[in-house]
């Protein structure tokens, strides 16, 4: 039994050292790619996204709950400077979801709502080997389109996306966290390009 352990330990020491590997080689750029020139940062970009965001406690709309955010499809375009400035505004369109509650009187409702999210940021490309690692604030306007109205509130939070691209193509992933009641987490995967 003991041997066992001991073979499996090092199956996983082996694995490890194997991915450890992997990542070196992608970092020091092993597959001749090439490090971006600030002639190649300096450029517009588009990118869309397709991603889930999540409140970070219960949503209430006039007594009742709601869930505005759930499945996000945006937009995102920036211009970034030759030293890495980056400067974007992007807009997120939440498909939100139905809940189904039970009130304090007894009776069974649903609600529905959905979610606009616009905004700019201002942020920092940090150019690896390989990929873009990007830091951003983000801020701008957050609108609950619920089935009675309209709430508005403002947002501000950091933004961080880790973007690999091939030419003009890009491919990543991003997660932002809106600062506003309440907090929202955003995760989702962006792809688009570079001209």
């Amino acid at each position: 039994m003991k041997n066992e352990a001991v073979s499996g330990h090092r199956i996983t020491c082996r694995a490890v050292f194997a991915l450890g590997c992997f990542v070196f080689i992608q970092l020091v750029g092993a597959r001749r790619a090439q490090a971006e020139t600030p002639s190649n940062v300096e450029r517009f970009e588009l990118l869309g996204s397709l991603g889930y965001g999540v409140a970070v406690r219960d949503v209430s709309w006039t007594n009742s709950e709601i869930d505005p955010y759930g499945v996000m499809v945006g937009l995102d375009f920036g211009y970034t400077l030759p030293f890495g400035l980056r400067i974007g505004t992007d807009v997120n369109y939440g498909f939100g979801r139905r809940i189904e509650y039970t009130d304090w009187k007894g009776e069974a409702n649903t609600t529905h709502a959905s979610s606009i999210i616009w905004g700019g940021s201002l942020g920092y490309d940090l150019l690896l080997p390989s990929f873009r690692l990007r830091g951003a604030a983000d801020g701008g306007l957050l609108l609950w389109l619920v089935e009675d109205g309209v709430a508005p509130t403002l947002y501000f939070g950091p933004k961080v996306a880790l973007i690999w691209q091939y030419r003009t193509f890009e491919l990543g992933l991003q997660t932002k966290y809106l600062v506003t009641v309440p907090g929202v987490v955003q995760v989702g995967l962006v792809s688009g390009a570079r001209f």
